[in-house]
């Protein structure tokens, strides 16, 4: 059993919405690093912050395996050295714009490591969706991230 670190509710444009379903759903958030970079999305069609890797964790699926599948699916990086877990559990609740849904989401954060920047292919619906950008450690503070997500960055920081 793990402890919660904290439950989150966005505010402005990422609240919840009224009239919109409520989704619960456990996920993965890989916070992958390299050369002392922080690997996040960029959303093409919507106006969201800048996002960790983050995605639902499928019935049978242990949290390992989602979180390789994840980085995989959704950035075309694979030569990973490393995944561990962060202590920083949480439940986020938002919506969800280009899914048109609430979301109450249990995060388990993990640190993924990379051994290098070699990407294979990207399946086009995630190219169309989002693309990837590296942000140097350095720059995070500055860097627009859903707060939530900022949370586990740091925390992660704490654990190395």
């Amino acid at each position: 059993m793990y402890n919660i670190a904290f439950i989150y509710e966005e505010k402005g444009e990422y609240a919840p919405r009224e009239g919109y379903p409520f989704i619960k759903r456990n996920n993965i958030a890989a916070i992958i690093t390299c050369q002392n970079e922080y690997l996040l999305l960029q959303f093409n069609n919507v106006n969201y912050s800048k996002s960790l890797v983050t995605g639902g964790i499928e019935q049978g699926e242990d949290r390992i395996t989602a979180v390789r599948r994840e980085v995989i699916e959704e950035t075309g990086y694979k030569d990973i050295e490393s995944i561990e877990p962060v202590d920083c559990v949480n439940i986020s609740k938002f919506f969800v714009e280009h899914k048109g849904e609430n979301r109450e989401a249990i995060y388990y954060p993990y640190l993924v490591t990379l051994h290098s920047k070699n990407k294979g292919t990207i399946d086009e619906a995630e190219l169309a969706e989002h693309e990837c950008v590296w942000v140097p450690e350095e720059e995070l503070d500055s860097t627009d991230i859903f707060d939530n997500h900022r949370q586990m960055i740091q925390a992660s920081k704490k654990q190395v």
